[in-house]
């Protein structure tokens, strides 16, 4: 490190004070543009972790953030937080463990460090913090729910008092383009009123994040009476065909390629009917009775007798009958009509330039033909009935998909060469760095070995000139002797008293070792061989 030292010192001391600072000012707005590059491609990239939050709960999340050391970035209004890419799975599992909103859901544990000598009403208010809690972990747990809230309206008992009911009220905050179904909106009221004591389900309300009623009051109830089951049936009977039918035909033209739609006719009459069919061809001898009566008259003027004899038969008949008694049960299917829109294909066709693009093709009527086949076999169709099945094929728009897909092509070019450029960067930086540094260090060791004054003098020299003055007749080889020592001595004369010394005592060590070596060839050899068996 010493040495590194000494040679950086003497490579600055050939310079003026002006050069010196320059020299240092460039060397450190290189090293700091280097470290700012570094740095700026190492920078974490940030993506969403949150959007469309509360403000107070925003800025709960936010204060964990801190706490966690963890960097965050805010946009829209403090609606929006984004972290570094790498943590967003970890932080929204830690989130969602505590309810996703930031604020840790305590349940039953709020008595694991009860304090003594609470009163009452702080036991009272914790019982019913742990309720809103549990409930909430509970509700959080279906799969259309992000968050919840529970409130809970406890009466407090009261001797000598009839006891009152409790209500309680739940705010659901969905995933984006979920819903619930009536019959999961009644069962959450159900659970609610199940798990508290003295709340029955129709004191239960149950609203969405816009303030909207998903549960319908007593009266509501009452009101409809059975339209509203008749119209959950006309639903459910629709959508269920509609899902059976969609499955069908997506298998055949791929998937989102596909819109069914199902219109059912029901009859929600009940009808009783009792028919009696008689059959004059059967007929069977239900009784018969036969009387007989013997009668004698006596003629007294003759004095005869005559008797007569009478017989009466009375023979019962009944007809054969068949009764059928006939109950039409409500919910009867009087008719279905099926829409079925189905997309054609594409085949990738060359244009003018030879760019390969997407053509449309339509869907043959024999493709369609089978199609409605197998809808009718799906839906159970019937003639008779009047059911009408309709396919029809259009070209879907597809504007906005492809729209998104360019989208995201786009960004993850962009992603791909920020990266590239930022890896490229780097790179040519260290390699700049490296000859910049290699061009420094030959420069200092040149300027060690060789003094300023020879490389200026042996400069200014013409090549080749010592060789050519020993080729010169002696007259003229004085002469250039003494040329050389002037303008050696001019060259001297812009040095330093410090360099000339260095220079005259140089000097002189070569002409000593010069002079031994003509003097002495055999022991010049011998030290020579010596150095290099050292070496």
């Amino acid at each position: 490190m010493n040495r590194i030292i000494e040679l950086i010192g003497r490579f600055l001391k050939r310079y003026s004070i002006g050069q010196r600072i320059l020299i240092v000012t460039v060397f450190i707005g290189i090293l700091s543009s280097i470290i700012a590059l570094v740095v700026w491609a190492n920078r974490p990239e940030y993506s969403v972790l949150y959007t469309d939050m509360d403000p107070s709960v925003a800025g709960k999340i936010v204060s964990e953030l801190r706490d966690m050391k963890v960097k965050y970035q805010l946009k829209s209004g403090g609606k929006t937080i984004l972290v570094p890419s790498d943590k967003v799975a970890e932080l929204r599992l830690k989130f969602a463990e505590e309810g996703y909103s930031g604020i840790k859901v305590t349940g039953y544990e709020i008595f694991d460090n009860a304090k003594v000598g609470m009163t009452t009403f702080m036991q009272r208010l914790n019982m019913r913090r742990a309720l809103e809690g549990e409930l909430m972990k509970t509700i959080n747990q279906f799969p259309e729910v992000k968050s919840c809230r529970v409130h809970l309206v406890l009466p407090e008992e009261r001797l000598f008092e009839e006891r009152k009911k409790g209500s309680a009220s739940v705010v659901l905050y969905l995933q984006p383009g979920r819903y619930l179904t009536e019959d999961q909106v009644r069962g959450i009221a159900a659970l609610v009123a199940n798990s508290v004591e003295g709340i029955e389900p129709e004191d239960v309300v149950v609203v969405d994040s816009e303030g909207n009623i998903l549960s319908r009051a007593p009266e509501e109830e009452k009101a409809l009476g059975s339209v509203g089951s008749q119209w959950e049936i006309k639903h459910s009977i629709e959508n269920r065909l509609q899902r059976k039918v969609k499955e069908i035909v997506e298998s055949v033209v791929g998937r989102n390629n596909a819109v069914v739609k199902v219109a059912v006719d029901l009859s929600f009459d009940r009808i009783e009917r009792t028919v009696e069919k008689y059959d004059p061809d059967n007929v069977v001898v239900v009784s018969e009775e036969t009387h007989t009566e013997n009668l004698v008259s006596a003629d007294t003027s003759n004095k005869t007798n005559e008797q007569h004899t009478r017989e009466n038969v009375v023979t019962n008949y009944e007809l054969g009958k068949a009764i059928e008694h006939y109950v039409g049960e409500p919910s009867r299917v009087k008719k279905i009509s099926v829409a079925v829109l189905v997309n054609g294909t594409y085949r990738t066709v060359k244009d003018r330039r030879g760019r390969e693009t997407k053509q449309y093709v339509p869907r043959s009527n024999r493709e369609l033909e089978q199609i409605a086949a197998l809808v009718k076999s799906a839906i159970g169709y019937d003639e008779t009935r009047g059911d009408i099945v309709e396919v029809q094929n259009l070209k879907f728009d597809e504007t906005a998909v492809e729209a998104e897909k360019q989208y995201f092509v786009r960004e993850e070019r962009k992603n791909l060469i920020v990266n590239i450029l930022n890896k490229g960067l780097i790179v040519v930086a260290l390699v700049a760095l490296f000859f910049i540094l290699r061009s420094l260090l030959k420069t200092t060791t040149t300027a060690l070995v060789a003094l300023p004054g020879e490389v200026e003098l042996k400069a200014e020299l013409p090549a080749g000139a010592p060789a050519e003055a020993e080729k010169l007749p002696p007259g003229e080889k004085e002469k250039a002797e003494i040329a050389v020592e002037e303008l050696e001595e001019k060259y001297m004369a812009k040095l330093s008293p410090e360099a000339q010394a260095k220079l005259r005592a140089k000097d002189k060590m070569t002409q000593e070792v010069i002079r031994f070596a003509k003097n002495n060839p055999e022991a010049a050899a011998q030290l020579i061989k010596s150095m290099i068996q050292q070496s």
